[in-house]
């Protein structure tokens, strides 16, 4: 059975629906009031200023200098199958593109929306199968899930957030997370048009989650948030990051872990190449059989990473 969906932290209200939610207190009727009479001195009129609606994002939120955020996506993942009109599905038989020894699919084993909570599972389906595309002859036992908003939501600059949960692991052999890559390579093929990842996460050290930067010019220690770590990789944490021109935060749970002005190789200058629209991708993925987060026998098989919400803020 899945596991039932925990109350979000971050949400006063997720979304209003006729007959499940009521707001602020009882309801007085406008004809009621002419029958009132002040008796004595009237009482102050001083009230507390209104607290701001909430938007599809939920609370609105307010950027450092004041200004407030609006939100531009907001995914809670409610249904049961995912709004293909805000994301596509990859599958590595159709597009050629794979990651590690991973074959994308958009098998429900891989991909699916219940309960309030997209899933994404990395399986060993036991024996080598053919994952063959127009690019690529490719076998391999293990399967994942991919979705991103490529061609459906991008934006330059902004917040954007997901809350999720990682897999309990004491074991190598698991990869995945929250991460954006550029609509167009406008500046060139990977790394040059740039990749941000906000939470990338490897079974073999299951508390780090760091946050990353690609692009040409890339320094390896510099451009990575070696210290943005979890106590309990097995609890919902909320991944953030806030891009600016002048460069990217990144928070967890709301806590800023890592921050980063990037200085790209000749003859780009900053803020290229982050200065373009990019899409969000979420994905779980069984890694190589080889190295330091190599998959294995000890690898737990099928593992799951699940993500409560996607926002976007502007």
């Amino acid at each position: 059975m899945p596991e039932a969906r925990p109350a979000p932290r971050s949400r006063t209200v997720r979304r209003l629906r006729p007959g499940r939610w009521v707001l602020g207190g009882a309801v007085v009727a406008v004809g009621a009031l002419a029958s009132l009479q002040t008796v004595g001195p009237p009482e102050s009129t001083d009230t507390a200023e209104a607290e701001p609606a909430p938007d599809a994002c939920g609370t609105p939120l307010t950027k450092s200098d004041g200004s407030p955020w609006t939100c531009t996506f907001a995914e809670d993942f409610d249904g049961t199958s995912l709004d293909e009109g805000r994301w596509t599905i990859q599958e590595t038989v159709k597009t050629g593109f794979r990651s590690e020894a991973t074959c994308f699919t958009a098998s429900e084993g891989n991909v699916s929306v219940a309960d309030g909570v997209l899933r994404l599972t990395a399986r060993d389906e036991g024996v080598p199968k053919s994952c063959r595309n127009a690019f690529d002859d490719f076998t391999t036992p293990y399967t994942g899930g991919m979705v991103g908003t490529k061609g459906k939501f991008s934006q330059t600059y902004g917040r954007f957030e997901v809350r999720a949960k990682y897999p309990p692991s004491n074991a190598s052999g698991l990869h995945g997370g929250f991460w954006m890559l550029p609509v167009d390579n406008k500046y060139g093929p990977w790394p040059s048009s740039g990749e941000i990842d906000v939470a990338e996460w490897w079974s073999t050290d299951p508390t780090l989650v760091p946050p990353s930067l690609h692009y040409k010019g890339r320094h390896y220690a510099a451009d990575t948030g070696w210290n943005c770590r979890i106590s309990d990789v097995t609890g919902w944490h909320t991944y953030t990051v806030e891009w600016a021109p002048s460069g990217l935060d990144f928070f967890i749970d709301g806590e800023q872990c890592f921050s980063r002005s990037p200085v790209p190789a000749d003859p780009l200058v900053p803020p290229q190449p982050f200065d373009q629209p990019f899409s969000m991708i979420l994905n779980f993925q069984v890694s190589m059989p080889s190295g330091t987060n190599k998959v294995s026998a000890a690898t737990p098989f099928p593992a799951t990473y699940e993500v409560d919400y996607a926002r976007a803020w502007k």
